[in-house]
C-alpha cells in the first residue's frame, strides 16, 4: 500500500511492526533443568549471605527459619498473593530485614532470562516462568533450609 505523501521506500507508520517474527505456538523447554535450578539457587544463595551480612550489624541473624518464611512469602507471591508482609517477624527491625531480602529476591523470575528460538535467525528473551520459580524456591529451601 502507497501513501501519495511518502517517497515508495518508505512505510508509513501503521505497518511498521510487522516483520516481528510470530511467537511460537509451543513453549521451549529448559534442556537443562537440573543444571539451571542449580544456577539460579547459586544466584539466590548469594543475594541472601549478602543479605545475612548486612543484617548482622542489626544483630540480627538470618537464618534457617527466617528463610523459610521469606521463601513462603515468594511462593504465595508467585500464586498471586500478596507476599509482604512477611509473616513471622520477632520486631520491627527483624520485619524491615525479612521484608527487604523478599523485595529483592521477588524480582529475580524477571532479572534471569531464558532464550527461546522464534526462527532461524532470531531468538527471543523470557524471563523465567511461574512453575520453573517454583521449583528453584523448592530446591532452595531444600539445599538451605534443613
Amino acid at each position: 500500500m502507497s501513501h501519495p505523501e511518502l517517497p515508495p521506500n518508505i512505510r508509513p507508520l501503521f505497518l511498521q511492526g510487522t516483520e516481528i517474527p510470530e511467537i511460537p505456538k509451543k513453549h521451549q523447554e529448559i534442556e537443562d533443568r537440573r543444571g539451571e535450578t542449580k544456577r539460579v539457587v547459586k544466584r539466590i544463595a548469594t543475594l541472601i549471605e549478602d543479605h545475612r551480612q548486612s543484617a548482622a550489624p542489626l544483630r540480627i541473624d538470618l537464618g534457617a527459619e527466617d528463610l523459610r518464611k521469606v521463601i513462603s512469602a515468594l511462593r504465595e507471591h508467585a500464586k498471586g498473593g500478596a507476599g509482604i508482609p512477611v509473616k513471622g517477624s520477632r520486631d520491627e527491625i527483624h520485619a524491615h530485614v525479612l521484608d527487604r531480602l523478599f523485595e529483592e529476591l521477588v524480582e529475580e523470575p524477571s532479572n534471569i532470562l531464558f532464550t527461546t528460538v522464534t526462527g532461524p535467525d532470531s531468538t527471543r528473551y523470557e524471563a523465567m516462568g511461574v512453575e520453573f520459580w517454583l521449583e528453584c524456591l523448592d530446591h532452595l529451601e531444600k539445599t538451605y533450609c534443613p
